[in-house]
């Protein structure tokens, strides 16, 4: 078989049936016999929209997207969506062409050095120099895309390599071992939440991939604590959950006599573990899949290494139940407070144009129990976080710790190919609309109906927000509000324009007609949300909350 048949065996016996791609010389034989043989290829407009998709499909699907890239600006258009995959720690593989190894160093078409540029963002970068190796390197950057914390990783392959002949069997990727974590770490853990009398449970993307969902809630339950989720893992305890307290955070993270973090960093979006946020007497148990996140950034009384959903098993056969505890009734009742002061300023929200709470509301309402909702953006991103509930494990998609604009329509796309029966939106900012708006061809080609709501207030608002707080004025951070309703219909969407509240619910709960809608909403341009207003913890008083906070600001 050519290069091109095996690399395409290779992803068929590894279960794979989607394939992001955007056609290149360097990688048509594999596009071909990928075609061939029935694995659908999704092409795309622009590189980075190929990750994004991938990153998408790993997020809903859990496990891992495949992107076909060429060679050169084929690879380095994917830099930005390998690095957001990276940071979020997903399993994604990219596949990309290499110019000829009879010309390397000679200036041939593409030549760079692919792998020194994607080793620092890729858990494992390599180049194939066999055909008849290529079943190998493909089963194995497989598995590595999802061994211990997943993440992203880079397979180029020489052009005369691919389109070379060999004879080679295919391999299946290795399901790698989960780690069960120390036992007698784990029975320290365990009494230290035991003894504890406001035990805490925080919830990062770990729980995700491993598939513990079950596992978290039933030890919240056993433990009768409440429960806090990052927004990267929003759905895996959903937000109607009676130990949810999502609303005041803050709260619990201050009051809390000990902590169990579950596959969540230390990084900004939880303020480092550090106070005044945390309570700097409380003790904290870490459990993570990746040893080197263990007490990074703060000291933590015992560090478990392990999969979270053998050490949550764990965990509940060594504690002893507990109801839950007036601490848990103190903060559900104040969640309850928080959430009923926000619908009141929603419904309070005036102004020529429409507040962004009141779009978030609008969508709430229409979003279906098991929807996709790809939040993309600054301003209205801090705005979801607070009024779009998180329902289900991988129904809440956004840009993560990086902060990466331009992965929303990617990542409603391939959501809605994962799940075609289910309701896929993208709800993004004016300004992150513009970094992949060309991908609504994309919905339109491959006939995804996804609803793409498009937060219209002419600016890069969180950005003009921090700017005045700091310097007293605001610079390049001006958009016109355009009419991307007529952008949708040129690339055959559905447009809808939306000026006017109580046109809004009608938009958005009209069925769509079995393709792509945009609904363009001029929101109003003065609304500053909390983020904006704490400068994403770029300046030192203002720290960020962007674990997600939705308590309101003190006046």
């Amino acid at each position: 078989m050519t290069g091109g048949e095996l690399v395409a065996r290779a992803l068929a016996a590894a279960s794979v049936h989607h394939v992001f791609t955007l056609v290149g010389g360097h990688t048509t034989p594999i596009a071909d016999a990928c075609a061939q043989i029935g694995i659908r290829l999704v092409d795309v407009r622009h590189e980075e929209a190929a990750a994004h998709m991938a990153h998408g499909w790993a997020r809903t699907t859990g496990g891992p997207g495949i992107a076909l890239v060429t060679a050169g600006p084929g690879v380095t258009n994917t830099v930005t969506g390998v690095a957001h995959a990276w940071s979020g720690g997903a399993p994604l593989v990219v596949l990309a062409g290499r110019a000829p190894l009879a010309q390397a160093d000679r200036g041939a078409l593409h030549e760079m050095d692919q792998v020194a540029l994607m080793r620092p963002i890729t858990k494992w970068a390599a180049t194939v120099l066999e055909t008849e190796r290529l079943p190998e390197y493909v089963a194995h950057a497989i598995a590595e895309s999802r061994a211990g914390r997943p993440g992203p990783v880079f397979l180029e392959i020489p052009s005369d390599v691919l389109r070379g002949t060999a004879e080679a069997d295919v391999i299946v990727p290795s399901r790698p071992p989960r780690s069960a974590g120390d036992p007698a770490a784990i029975r320290e853990g365990a009494a230290v939440l035991s003894q504890a009398q406001r035990p805490l449970v925080v919830a990062g993307s770990g729980v995700f991939w491993s598939g513990a969902w079950a596992e978290l809630i039933g030890l919240v339950e056993h433990l009768g604590a409440p429960v806090i989720v990052s927004h990267a893992a929003r759905g895996i305890v959903p937000d109607d959950h009676p130990h949810h307290v999502g609303a005041v955070r803050s709260r619990a993270l201050r009051s809390a006599d000990a902590v169990l973090v579950v596959g969540s960093r230390f990084n900004f979006m939880l303020a480092y573990g550090q106070p005044p946020r945390w309570n700097p007497q409380t003790q904290v148990v870490q459990v993570d899949v990746d040893p080197g996140a263990l007490g990074r950034n703060r000291r933590v009384d015992v560090e478990i290494a392990g999969d979270a959903r053998l050490v949550l098993r764990e965990l509940v056969n060594g504690l002893p139940p507990k109801p839950p505890n007036s601490w848990l009734a103190e903060l559900r009742c104040a969640d309850a407070e928080a959430r009923e002061r926000l619908a009141a300023e929603t419904a309070a929200a005036t102004g020529e144009s429409i507040h962004p709470l009141s779009v978030c509301a609008a969508l709430a309402g229409v979003l279906q129990p098991d929807a996709f909702i790809a939040v993309d953006g600054g301003d209205i991103l801090s705005f979801a976080r607070q009024a779009v509930p998180g329902r289900r494990p991988g129904g809440w998609l956004d840009s993560g710790s990086f902060g990466c604009l331009g992965y929303g329509v990617a990542a409603a796309c391939a959501a809605k190919l994962a799940f075609p029966r289910r309701q896929a939106v993208a709800l993004v900012g004016d300004g992150a609309f513009g970094l992949g708006a060309i991908e609504l061809d994309t919905a339109a080609r491959h006939g995804l109906a996804i609803l793409v709501l498009v937060s219209n207030n002419g600016a890069w608002a969180i950005e003009a927000t921090s700017q005045e707080m700091e310097f007293g004025r605001s610079v390049a951070t001006t958009l016109e509000r355009r009419p991307y309703h007529l952008l949708a219909e040129s690339l055959g969407c559905e447009g809808v324009e939306v000026t006017r509240a109580d046109k809004l619910e009608v938009a958005l709960a009209t069925p769509l007609n079995g393709r792509p809608r945009l609904v363009n909403v001029y929101t109003d341009p003065t609304a500053r949300s909390p983020d904006g207003l704490r400068g994403l913890g770029l300046v030192p008083d203002r720290q960020a909350v962007a674990f997600g906070e939705p308590e309101r600001r003190e006046a």
